[in-house]
């Protein structure tokens, strides 16, 4: 129905590059390592990401056990899922491991809009993440204390994990004009108009 296909663990790139580039696609400024993807990733959101740990430590506390470790490992294959509902339904996508460098990964050959990169980027930090994490600062859940800990903190790791998704916002914003189409071939993003 969604054509979101799982596909296991990830090898190399040539498992990815399927179909061909239009002749004008332009690729992205970006890391050519998950490593440096991360790295750079967590750079452009190390403000917001010291903002939600402080407010995490002031308001609810961190706490780390084996429950909230298993919810956030079930969550990030959620999170992936998410990613591919959030794409067009007619678009064939997989949803990749890559645990060697510490990710998972939705792929598709697709083009689609800017303004759907941006949100299919965004949409899984949004429902995981920021929702969750902002009802948790509110107080909304403090009428039990172990469900305000556990979402709070639950929500801030998936906000954590969100940092690949981060750069490709902030990529795309910046490189991609409007009206462009943007489409993934192998490890890398491009657009084209």
């Amino acid at each position: 129905m969604y054509n979101i296909r799982f596909k296991g663990k990830y090898k190399d790139e040539s498992e990815l590059k399927k179909g061909e580039l239009p002749i004008n696609a332009i690729k992205y400024d970006e890391p050519d390592t998950m490593n440096k993807i991360f790295w750079k990733g967590f750079l452009i959101s190390s403000p917001m990401l010291l903002v939600i740990t402080i407010l995490l430590f002031i308001r609810i506390g961190f706490e780390l056990n084996l429950t909230i470790i298993i919810i956030e490992f079930i969550l990030l294959f959620v999170h992936e899922f998410i990613h591919g509902f959030a794409c067009p339904k007619e678009i064939e996508k997989e949803v990749w491991t890559y645990f060697k460098e510490g990710a998972l990964f939705v792929y598709f050959k697709d083009p689609v809009s800017k303004l759907r990169f941006i949100w299919l980027s965004l949409a899984p930090n949004l429902i995981l993440g920021f929702i969750p994490f902002t009802l948790s600062i509110l107080g909304i859940f403090n009428f039990n204390s172990t469900l305000e800990i556990y979402i709070g903190n639950i929500s801030w790791m998936m906000i954590l994990g969100g940092i690949g998704d981060y750069l490709n916002i902030y990529n795309t914003i910046k490189q991609v004009p409007k009206g462009a189409k943007v489409m993934c071939y192998g490890f890398n993003s491009y657009w084209f108009e």
